[in-house]
């Protein structure tokens, strides 16, 4: 029986050893940056993302407008001389994307549909890196918190993840990870503070040339 309870009390031990590899204090970052990111006013924020290997690297501009539950996002990118344009949006009831057709001879979409909670975006911001990586580091880079998560709890997850967090003010900065010789970095040009509602109010005239699906 005591040697049982020894070896209860080990493994006690050894997972409050692998808990503690994600420090309380950068938990404590991300929630503090998570909650100044969710402005009660809404928020208006400017982007990039490069994408890709040294060699071929995917450039984009991405503008997200944020508020409570409501949330637009519009890209731009330019390929082989032809803009990519896409935007995706969610009212609180119905979710719309519409996508600009790159070849001449197809047709712009406009996919709507009504899910029963607030989707994901692709380029949403995780603040919950430290629920999905069993380690993570760190330290002081110039005005900014910079924290490394290595060792991901879903192998579908980057090996290694940096994020940026301004010390000054608690904004997001800066999210890079590579992978498989892929590398993917999102840094923010500009925050505003105060969205309209009017903004994320679907308006389907303004798609009149699209084919319409519905979900």
């Amino acid at each position: 029986m005591k040697k049982i309870q020894v070896l209860l009390l080990a493994m006690m031990l050894m997972s409050t050893g692998l808990q503690a590899q994600v420090p309380q204090e950068v938990s404590k970052i991300l929630a503090e940056c998570s909650k100044k990111m969710d402005h009660p006013s809404g928020m208006e924020i400017d982007m990039k993302v490069s994408a890709g290997v040294s060699i071929a690297k995917m450039n984009m501009n991405i503008k997200m407008f944020t508020k409570g539950e409501k949330s637009l996002s519009q890209i731009s990118m330019k390929l082989l001389g032809r803009e990519i344009y896409s935007e995706s949006g969610y009212d609180g009831v119905q979710q719309w994307e519409y996508k600009k057709a790159f070849k001449k001879d197809a047709v712009d979409t406009l996919t709507i549909s009504k899910p029963a909670k607030k989707p994901k975006g692709d380029y949403e911001i995780d603040f919950d890196l430290d629920h999905e990586y069993s380690k993570a580091t760190l330290k002081t880079k110039g005005d900014y918190y910079e924290i490394t998560f290595t060792n991901p709890k879903d192998k579908e997850l980057p090996k290694r993840a940096v994020m940026l967090i301004n010390k000054k003010n608690n904004y997001f900065q800066e999210f890079s990870a590579k992978e498989s010789g892929v590398t993917m970095k999102m840094t923010v040009q500009k925050i505003k503070i105060g969205v309209n509602d009017q903004v994320f109010k679907f308006n389907q005239n303004k798609y009149a040339k699209a084919k319409i699906v519905r979900k």
